[in-house]
């Protein structure tokens, strides 16, 4: 999602799945949170880390059942002010798949 403001994805229900993003510290911003529907999704975990000098963020996710949301990954002025979608994908849960679906 480095390149992209919105996405989509589509995933199957009880799947773990990852949004990985650069932190905006470079712009002076940084990430406030991620806004979604928890009856659809559920956030497992978020993360911050360094990737050879790269501040990123990873939020994990899973799938709970089938229908789509949005995604919202916000951030705010490093000093403060008015909070703004970073990042936006739109998830499609469906049901799992079997073999020869």
């Amino acid at each position: 999602m480095d390149d992209e403001y919105a996405s989509a994805l589509n995933v199957e229900e009880n799947e773990v799945f990852a949004l990985d993003v650069i932190r905006p510290l470079a712009k002076g911003y940084r990430i406030s949170g991620a806004f979604f529907d928890p009856s659809i999704l559920r956030m497992e975990r978020y993360l911050e880390y360094d990737d050879d000098g790269e501040a990123r963020a990873r939020y994990l996710f899973t799938g709970l059942t089938g229908g789509a949301c949005d995604v919202l990954v916000r951030m705010v002025p490093a000093g403060g002010g008015e909070m703004v979608v970073y990042r936006q994908v739109t998830v499609s849960v469906g049901p799992p798949k079997g073999w020869f679906d």
